[in-house]
C-alpha cells in the first residue's frame, strides 16, 4: 500500500521564496533597499515634525515681540498727541509680563530711539526682532539730560526763560536733536518707563516759538 505524502502549499511557497532569495543576490539587495528607504522616510517625517514645531515656536515668539513693540510705541504716540502741561502729557508705562510667555526675558532687549521702538530676542543663534516706527518727535532723554545737552550745544537750555537762539528756521536745533536721538536707549523690562511731553523754546531774535518733543527715559 502506497503511503500518501501531503505537502503544504504555504510551506512550499516559503521554501521556494527563501530558496529564491538565497539563490538570487538581487532579491536580497532589493529587500535591504526597501527597508533602508522606509527608515529614511521615517527619519524625514520625524525631522519635518520637529521642524514644523520649531517654526511654530518662532512664530509665537515673533508675535510676542510684535505685541511688546506695538504696545510701547502706541503709548509713546498717545502722549505725542496731547499738549505739554496737560494731565495726559505725562505717563508711567509698565511692561505687561503676561505678554512674555515663550520668550526668556533675560535675553530680551527692548530699546527706543528718536524714530522707532525695537524688540530683539536671541535664542541659540536665532535672532528674532520687531520694530515699530514712532509718529512723533521722540527723544530718549530725561528732562535733565535734554536741558544739559542743549546748554552744552547752544548755551541755552531751551526753557521759556532761556530759549535757544536759532538763526535758521529751527533746522540747526531739530537736526542736532535728531542726530543726538539716533542712539538707542536700552530699556529694563522690570522697571517703569517715563513718557513725557515737553517743550523746547527757540527764538530767531524777533519772536519766541516752541517745539514739542516726547521724552522717553527710565
Amino acid at each position: 500500500m502506497k503511503k500518501r505524502i501531503e505537502v503544504n502549499s504555504t510551506d512550499s511557497s516559503s521554501l521556494v521564496a527563501t530558496k529564491s532569495l538565497n539563490d538570487d543576490d538581487t532579491a536580497w539587495v532589493d529587500l535591504l533597499l526597501s527597508k533602508t528607504a522606509l527608515i529614511i522616510a521615517t527619519v524625514v517625517i520625524i525631522a519635518a515634525v520637529y521642524h514644523l514645531g520649531s517654526i511654530s515656536s518662532d512664530m509665537v515668539k515673533k508675535n510676542e515681540l510684535e505685541v511688546i513693540a506695538i504696545d510701547l510705541a502706541s503709548n509713546i504716540d498717545s502722549v505725542g498727541t496731547v499738549h505739554s502741561g496737560t494731565d495726559n502729557a505725562v505717563k508711567i508705562y509698565n511692561f505687561d509680563s503676561s505678554a512674555v510667555q515663550e520668550i526668556d526675558s533675560n535675553r530680551l532687549n527692548i530699546s527706543v530711539s528718536g524714530e522707532y521702538v525695537s524688540c530683539t530676542f536671541s535664542d541659540d543663534g536665532n535672532k528674532l526682532s520687531a520694530v515699530r516706527p514712532l509718529n512723533y518727535r521722540t527723544l530718549p532723554f530725561s528732562p535733565k539730560n535734554l536741558r544739559n545737552i542743549l546748554t552744552r550745544e547752544f548755551s541755552a537750555d531751551g526753557n521759556s526763560s532761556q530759549p535757544v537762539n536759532s538763526i535758521f528756521p529751527y533746522t540747526d536745533l531739530t537736526e542736532f536733536l535728531s542726530i543726538a536721538a539716533a542712539e538707542e536707549l536700552s530699556l529694563n523690562i522690570s522697571k517703569e518707563v517715563n513718557i513725557e511731553k515737553t517743550q523746547v523754546f527757540v527764538t530767531d531774535g524777533n519772536e519766541v516759538n516752541e517745539l514739542e518733543y516726547v521724552l522717553v527715559y527710565q
